[in-house]
């Protein structure tokens, strides 16, 4: 995972950024010539853009979390398992949302629900590990809602917060 915090800010742009526009790229070009999407044509780049997303979410979580002192340090499990478990719904929700059947089960609302509400709290908490690291104390939403937001909307926030992770985790192999 230590790619990830060695990684200058243009490289994951252009990855992150890149997956979704081939993705989009895919899509329009199957309307264009009248053919259904495919499923897996579109699940595929999804797919990796979140594990690309999601694994810079959790490097930079856990590797804040290790060098956090232990009266900061908070268990990253609870969000890596919500990180998994995202990843497990995406490609189980593929077919019905790329499917041609337009019905769409109950659970899956449930489901989709619990992913969003793990992919917040992956924000929060990664937000959250690198102000305390930053700042060397326990922090208040007040003090890394910045961050948060910045990883919500990570093509703008990628620029900001990766040198971020550059410089304060640059001696760490995490």
């Amino acid at each position: 995972m230590s790619i990830y915090l060695r990684a200058k800010h243009w490289q994951l742009f252009i990855v992150l950024v890149g997956s979704m526009f081939l993705a989009q790229a895919m899509m329009a070009n199957s309307i264009m010539n009248s053919e259904s999407t495919n499923p897996l044509v579109m699940a595929i780049p999804t797919f990796f853009m979140a594990v690309v997303f999601f694994g810079w979410l959790w490097s930079v979580a856990s590797a804040c979390s290790k060098q956090l002192p232990p009266e900061l340090a908070s268990s990253t499990k609870p969000m890596q398992f919500g990180l998994v478990y995202s990843l497990v719904y995406l490609l189980i929700s593929s077919s019905f949302f790329f499917g041609s059947n337009g019905q769409l089960p109950g659970y899956i609302v449930v489901m989709h629900l619990l992913a969003m509400a793990s992919i917040f709290y992956a924000l929060g908490f990664t937000a959250k590990q690198l102000a305390k690291l930053e700042q060397r104390k326990n922090v208040s939403f007040f003090s890394y809602s910045g961050p948060f937001f910045l990883f919500w909307f990570f093509p703008i926030g990628i620029w900001f917060i990766q040198p971020k992770v550059n410089q304060l985790l640059s001696g760490s192999n995490a």
